[in-house]
């Protein structure tokens, strides 16, 4: 049988990283993310037999209207994701909201459309975050959208272990993906570490193995979250952040 494998987040990063993945294991797959121009190459990639949707992740109503969502899911992974540096008393509220709306209402609306239509004995994962777990300053919006997320998915693997479907999720460290690359400071960590491969490194110093991780790596784990490997896996948040929360 075909698998068939909603990736909310699929522009780029891991969702990016996870759709290649899946679509070379033979997975048909829907994919959704407000970066048209992204999802357009990605799908160009990948094939045509593979839908796109570009929507807003947070919009009730574009989870509504998705019609082709009518084909029965064997699995989705829920990776949409943006992230903010602040101390919380410098935080506007605005910049809060922007974060969980994205990272936290985003993630439920796209848990509850696949656990809607995703078959018995299918298979979830959500794209949590070793933040969820490890305070560190300047991570207050992202690490409680990420903890959140990680308890909704123990809630939701309780609900649907009834149907034999299984609900986990991955809590990545320091990932090499535009959610790191984008942000202002790696600009002059690549100025102070003379360029891009430097600042990784830079970066990869705070981690016990010594490294982030590539996209592929997390995205060979989601495969196995997948999959019938981790059959008696469900509720479960599965750090893969190379010693970060230690």
């Amino acid at each position: 049988m075909v698998s068939h494998i909603l990736i909310s987040g699929a522009a780029s990063g891991i969702g990016r990283a996870t759709a290649r993945h899946l679509a070379a294991g033979g997975a048909v797959l829907s994919l959704i993310d407000r970066d048209e121009a992204g999802l357009t190459s990605l799908q160009a990639e990948l094939g045509g037999e593979h839908a796109i949707c570009v929507m807003d992740v947070a919009d009730p109503d574009a989870w509504a209207e998705l019609a082709w969502m009518e084909t029965p899911l064997t699995g989705a992974v829920i990776s949409a994701g943006v992230s903010d540096a602040a101390e919380i008393s410098k935080m506007s509220f605005e910049a809060w909201r922007r974060v969980l709306s994205v990272n936290l209402d985003g993630a439920f609306l796209a848990l509850r459309a696949a656990l809607r239509r995703i078959e018995e004995g299918g298979s979830i994962v959500a794209v949590s975050s070793a933040s969820g777990h490890k305070a560190a300053p300047m991570t207050a919006s992202y690490g409680a959208s990420k903890a959140g997320l990680s308890q909704l998915v123990k809630v939701a693997a309780l609900e649907a272990a009834p149907r034999k479907v299984r609900v986990n999720a991955i809590a990545p460290g320091g990932v090499k993906t535009p959610m790191f690359s984008d942000q202002d400071f790696f600009d002059a960590f690549k100025t102070e570490h003379g360029g891009e491969a430097g600042a990784w490194a830079a970066l990869g110093e705070t981690v016990p193995l010594g490294r982030f991780a590539e996209a592929e790596e997390v995205a060979g784990l989601i495969g196995f979250l997948l999959s019938d490997a981790s059959a008696t896996m469900t509720g479960a948040v599965l750090n893969c952040d190379g010693g970060y929360g230690l």
